[in-house]
Parts: C-alpha cells; sequence; structure tokens
C-alpha cells in the first residue's frame, strides 16, 4: 500500500492532552491513515521527524483574517506557525452581510483598497474566501457589527423591535449558509449600542443552531466586572454557548478582576453553564484609532466622521467622551498609547500620543483628531497599540483550564498585496505561547500547550475531525522543535516569522516545509453543517 505521506519516527503529541509517544503517521486522500510503527511501508513522499513534534495543525480560534485571507490566501505569517485552521468574524467585525459595499473599511481590519467585493449575504462571502483558495482552512462566525449595519445602517442608538427581529433573520441566514455561531464586540462603536436584551435575543437565535456566540465584552477596565455580568446573564437567558474573548481585563480594572473572572467561569461550568474563554499571547493592545471618539463619530460612516473632525464644535466635544476605548487618556496615560499604522503619517508611527501632542504642540486627542482627518478615507484602517497586560495576567489566564490561546491578528506575507500592513501578533501569537507559556515559564506542560492550540479550539467551534493527529482525522499536522520554537516580532517590527517550525500540512498538503511556502493551496472554507461537521 503506497500513502501519499509517511512522517518518521517523530514524537506525536495528538491534540487529546494524552502522553506522547515515537511513532510514524502515514496521510492519504488528505487524512490521516495510519499511526504506529509503520515498518517499510512506501510513500511519495518521506518526512524524517526524528527529534521533532509532530502535533495537530493548530486552530486560531480568534482570527481578523476575513478580508485579508482573500487579498492574499497565501496566509504565510498562520501558516509559518503552524495554524492550520483560522475563524474569522471576531469582535463583532465581519464582511458579511453587507449589503453598504461602502461599510467593508469599517466592519473588518486589514481592508486592502481596490478589494474586489463581489458579495453581499454571508454565503456569498464564504464562496469569495473558497474562490480565492485559501491556504489556510478558513471557518467563521457572523459579525454583530455587520448585522446592526444591515438593518440600522450607521445609525448608533438602541435599535427597535422590529429592527431586532430583522437582525434575527440575518443570524440564521448567516447560520445557514456555514456560520459557526455569532460574535459581538460592544466596546465598538457600531456594537456599543445594542442592549443586552437585544444580544439575549441574538444569542437564542444562535443557540437553537447549536453554535457559539463569541463576546468582546462592553468594558475591560474601569467596569470590566459589571461587563462580565453582562456575558454571563446573556448565556443563562439564551442559553447559548459562550465564549469570551481576550478575557484578561486591560490596566484600569479592579484589583484581582482576572482572578474572579476565571473563578466565576469555574463555577458557572459547575452550575452547567457552557462557558470558556480565550486571551491573545501579547501584552499591547491593538485596534483601529476611531475608538477612540464616540459612537456618534466613529460609527457614522468615513465621510461623516471626517467631516465632523473638521468642526470645532464637535472636536471640543469629544474631549468630554469617558467610555473605552479612550479612558487610559482619562487616566493620564497617553505615553503608554502609540500610533501603529498610519499610512498617511509614516514620521508618526511608533511614537506614543504624549510625544505626539508635544511635537504639535496640541493635546494628544487632538492630535489623533488630526492624524484621522490626515488619513481621510483611510481612517478606518488607522491603528494604534496600548501598553495594557502584564505577565501575570497571561500566566493567570492560560493556567486555566477553560482558557485558550489566539492570535486576535489579521493573516499576513512579507511580500505581494499585504507587505506594507503590519499587525500584532499576525506572525507571533503560536509561537510565543509554545515559547514563553510552555517551555520558558512552564505555565502548562507540552502536551496540554498543544491541546489548548489544537483539539480545545476544534471542539469549541464544533470542528470535530480537525485538531487530533486520529486516523480518519483531516491531515492539518505541524512538525516542530519543541526546544527550538521561538517568536521574533517585536512591536517595533512585529512582521518577522517565527523560528523552529520544519513542515506545516494542511489537509495533506504540504503548506511549508524547513522554511520555503508551496505553491500549491490545499486550505478550505468549512461551513457549519450542524456545530461544524465538515462536509
Amino acid at each position: 500500500m503506497t500513502f501519499d505521506v509517511l512522517i518518521r519516527a517523530g514524537r506525536v503529541v495528538d491534540g487529546t492532552g494524552g502522553p506522547s509517544l515515537i511513532a510514524d503517521v502515514a496521510i492519504r486522500d488528505g487524512r490521516i491513515a495510519g499511526i504506529g510503527a509503520l515498518g517499510d511501508l512506501e510513500a511519495r513522499t518521506v518526512i524524517d521527524a526524528a527529534g521533532l513534534v509532530v502535533a495537530p495543525g493548530f486552530v486560531d480560534i480568534h482570527s481578523h483574517g476575513d478580508v485579508t485571507v482573500i487579498a492574499d490566501p497565501r496566509a504565510q505569517s498562520a501558516i509559518a506557525q503552524g495554524v492550520t485552521t483560522i475563524v474569522v468574524g471576531n469582535c463583532g467585525h465581519s464582511p458579511a452581510p453587507l449589503p453598504i459595499p461602502s461599510a467593508l473599511p469599517e466592519l473588518t481590519f486589514g481592508y486592502l483598497e481596490g478589494l474586489p467585493v463581489s458579495w453581499t449575504t454571508f454565503g456569498e462571502y464564504l464562496d469569495t474566501v473558497e474562490l480565492a483558495r485559501p491556504a489556510v482552512n478558513v471557518a467563521s462566525l457572523a459579525g454583530h457589527n455587520a448585522i446592526r449595519v444591515a438593518v440600522l445602517g450607521h445609525d448608533p442608538r438602541v435599535a427597535t423591535a422590529a429592527e431586532v427581529r430583522s437582525m434575527v433573520t440575518e443570524v440564521e441566514r448567516a447560520m445557514d449558509a456555514g456560520a459557526f455561531g455569532l460574535s459581538s464586540g460592544l466596546e465598538y462603536p457600531l456594537g456599543a449600542r445594542a442592549t443586552t436584551d437585544e444580544l439575549v435575543v441574538l444569542a437564542s437565535a444562535v443557540g437553537r443552531s447549536d453554535g457559539l456566540y463569541a463576546l468582546h465584552t462592553r468594558d475591560r477596565d474601569f467596569h470590566a466586572v459589571e461587563a462580565f455580568d453582562e456575558a454571563f446573564a446573556i448565556a443563562e437567558r439564551s442559553g447559548t454557548a459562550l465564549q469570551i474573548s481576550h478575557i484578561a481585563p486591560r490596566r484600569g480594572a479592579p484589583e484581582g478582576a482576572l482572578l474572579d473572572v476565571l473563578e466565576r467561569i469555574d463555577r458557572r461550568r459547575t452550575d452547567g453553564l457552557d462557558v470558556a474563554c480565550d486571551q491573545h499571547t501579547r501584552y499591547h493592545g491593538i485596534t483601529k484609532l476611531v475608538t477612540m471618539l464616540p459612537p456618534a463619530a466613529s460609527a457614522v460612516g468615513t465621510t461623516e466622521l471626517i467631516r465632523l473632525l473638521r468642526n470645532p464644535a464637535a472636536r471640543a466635544a469629544f474631549h468630554d467622551f469617558r467610555e473605552p476605548i479612550h479612558k487610559m487618556g482619562l487616566m493620564g496615560e497617553w505615553e503608554r498609547m502609540s500610533l501603529f499604522e498610519a499610512r498617511a503619517s509614516p514620521d508618526l508611527v511608533g511614537k506614543d500620543f504624549a510625544e505626539i501632542g508635544r511635537e504639535r504642540g496640541q493635546h494628544p486627542l487632538d492630535g489623533i483628531m488630526d492624524i484621522l482627518l490626515e488619513a481621510g478615507d483611510d481612517a478606518p484602517n488607522v491603528l494604534f497599540v496600548g501598553l495594557v497586560q502584564t505577565q501575570k495576567d497571561l500566566d493567570l489566564a492560560f493556567a486555566s483550564d477553560t482558557c485558550v490561546p489566539e492570535s486576535d491578528a489579521t493573516t499576513l506575507a512579507p511580500d505581494g498585496p499585504l507587505a506594507h500592513q503590519r499587525f500584532l501578533g499576525a506572525y507571533t501569537w503560536a509561537a510565543f505561547f509554545l515559547r514563553c507559556i510552555v517551555r520558558e515559564r512552564a505555565i502548562l506542560g507540552l502536551e496540554e500547550g498543544v491541546r489548548r492550540l489544537t483539539s480545545v479550539p476544534a471542539q469549541r467551534v464544533g470542528l470535530p475531525e480537525r485538531g487530533v493527529v486520529a486516523v480518519g482525522a483531516w491531515a492539518d499536522i505541524t512538525i516542530f522543535d519543541p526546544g527550538g520554537i521561538a517568536d521574533k516580532g517585536t512591536v517595533a517590527e512585529p512582521n518577522a516569522f517565527p523560528v523552529g517550525i520544519h513542515h506545516v500540512f494542511v489537509n495533506g498538503g504540504l503548506a511549508y516545509s524547513d522554511g520555503r511556502f508551496a505553491e500549491e493551496r490545499s486550505g478550505q472554507v468549512i461551513r457549519r453543517p450542524g456545530r461544524g461537521i465538515p462536509s
């Protein structure tokens, strides 16, 4: 019997958390066909994995590669880290439904000017990703922001009962088209005016299809505890599985808030509530600069935003804004926030807002408004970073049985159409986790660390044939050096490939080998025909 691939004598860490073993792994027709001492079997490709770990491909439960995977389907930043499946549509951001094509830059991260937009519905968006032939597998949640814009336009207000019913229809259409659930980003302008009642109704619609509700909470600093109360209430009232995104609160949260919520998750799970969480693997948060302004300005569309930024009275009123994400400025910590991506203001990139204000002789918030003015139509793509997490936060989060790592990043490549884009975590998240959390700090053992990267997120989303090295499973496999894997990207230079990843297979196709990417791309768009069972 001839196999397509035979991986010889690797340390198989199968993703279940069980003990590893030295074994061969055979692949045929895109799936794992044998595990064990496979002797002299023949294969068209033979990989010597002696001294290396053979693991399931890593699953990114919280990606923002929604449109970057269309603009450049090679997704090299993911593949080079051993990531074989990304779950997009997070934080309420997603490209569909899209009845207003001009809203796409505000609904996504990593928008590329000139990107052909051929979809309106959620199903058509998935078709577009499929036509791009991505290198990674792509599963998607439906984004609450997009659903709100489809029904309310850019009006940042409480929805009427009739509008909520229309949003339910959009959720049901997305689920029928293959969405794995719904996400909300309640700190973001387009989602901030949603009430708890609205979210319960929408989450209930997701629960009826056995989907997942992923929630970026309403407040992650001053009122983080109350925001977690809302998250639990939505899950209780809707009966829907809840995934809390970026579980660690930011600076300014009450002392002990992270430990408190992790303990509450454990208690709620004991009581039968289906809740878990994830956390990005970096100390800085990153998001759009427009979130520093009130929803009345930042949720109304780019044209109206620019008009308001030219109005002295409106600018003066913005200084009275007292909601997230602006709060670091309220704490006098403008120096902890820096401009990260601004194509119209390259001389300011890397500088903190206190420094920018001093250079321009103005308040830091006025500097921010001027940067957005200078960006013009590109304002939704201007990004900033803030130093908001500590090593203690990450250690505590990942020590919890309920927390898995995530990128919270786009997918990129150092050349091609996205060469000019940068994003924290895109090139580093999984390698950081295995280097820092598993090897150096030993918060988790290798087998458990691999489980958190693979079978746990796969099962959470609903991908029963992904995330494990098992006969019959899809052959998504990452082969790496456990003693040498390391991230190389920094805040100043984030787009650096990691080291220690030797080979990556996606659906049995060799996507990456010894530093070289394959030209053939073998990823799939995974649609949910019943909690994510691949067709």
